[in-house]
């Protein structure tokens, strides 16, 4: 007989991308499993790309109807095990009227305790600092898993797109100059690095002196791509920019998560601020510096604990910080 097992990770990419390895290792050591995963609208679609994923179900974001009818489908299910990665409210409190003896969750609260204990689902705290993955196998083996969560190089053995292969480039150092690089596109409170043009460009120059350049752009175009875009000596592809600096610094826009996959597998070296490029890249087994901001230090490190060519710097200004990655290239 089969066993349904019901996932929830309401959350975003990088949070799917670090619980992958935990949810391959379900698929690996449960028999006759059906995975279903319950997600968020910012990681529904990429979600539905993974093949170890038995069912993917988005959790309505508005209407009180609409949560009804998809908390009603649910309880027609009987899973074998509930899995609650997100630590959301709205997760435990779904698992509460959903048919199974064996339902297990993160939590973030003693609100959260209260439920869980109220309900008879087994719980653990998630502590800022430590190692998300010990978190997920202590949920595991509450569950009756006695297993180590491994698979950490899970994307290797999916299917690439073949996005990279227009790219003019290979052995890159990537660049991810995304929306997180800029205080009015990202959290304020965080320091601000925003480079300048021609602070940006005299980094890249440098990089392109030891190694090919590849830079990436995230949800949002930025000043800086628009100008390197504008600067660019030709255009092979719709996205796909050389530019003038030098023939060996290419830049690329509008990327899916499938296409960044794709680029990472040549990816030598990546340049990112921390999220889920930074998971995606780790399980390529590119070495990573992370840009973080030094207040969230314990917040990142429980993502990031797990990662073997890893490297750190602290957020400020790109004057300061350039230095620094400079030294860890």
């Amino acid at each position: 007989m089969i066993k349904k097992i019901l996932l929830f990770r309401t959350d975003r990419i990088g949070d799917l991308l670090f619980t992958c390895p935990t949810i391959l290792t379900l698929k690996n050591h449960v028999n006759d499993c059906k995975l279903i995963l319950v997600t968020s609208e910012k990681n529904y679609k990429y979600a539905k790309s993974f093949r170890f994923i038995d069912e993917v179900l988005l959790f309505p974001k508005r209407g009180l109807l609409n949560k009804f009818r998809f908390l009603i489908n649910l309880y027609k299910l009987k899973f074998d095990r509930i899995f609650i990665f997100d630590g959301k409210d709205r997760s435990i409190i779904t698992s509460i009227f959903l048919r199974s003896k064996n339902k297990v969750a993160k939590i973030v609260n003693k609100k959260q305790a209260f439920f869980c204990k109220l309900f008879k689902i087994k719980f653990s705290y998630d502590l800022l600092g430590k190692d998300l993955n010990d978190l997920h196998e202590k949920l595991l083996n509450y569950s009756g898993i006695d297993k180590q969560i491994s698979n950490f190089q899970f994307l290797k053995h999916k299917d690439d797109n073949g996005f990279s292969s227009k790219i003019p480039l290979d052995n890159y150092i990537q660049v991810h100059l995304d929306e997180k690089w800029f205080s009015s596109t990202y959290i304020k409170s965080y320091k601000d690095i925003s480079p300048s043009y021609e602070e940006f460009s005299n980094f890249i120059k440098i990089l392109s002196d030891k190694k090919n350049v590849l830079i990436t752009t995230g949800l949002e175009k930025n000043n800086i791509i628009e100008q390197l875009e504008l600067n660019s000596t030709s255009q092979p592809s719709k996205n796909i920019f050389i530019n003038n600096i030098k023939e060996n610094i290419v830049i690329v826009n509008n990327l899916t998560l499938l296409d960044i996959e794709s680029v990472l597998r040549k990816t030598k070296t990546i340049i990112t601020c921390h999220g889920g490029v930074t998971q995606a890249a780790a399980s390529l087994n590119v070495k990573i510096i992370d840009i973080v901001e030094q207040s969230k230090e314990d917040l990142c490190k429980r993502y990031s604990l797990y990662i073997k060519n890893y490297y750190s710097v602290y957020r400020d200004k790109f004057s300061i910080i350039k230095n620094r990655i400079l030294q860890l290239i």
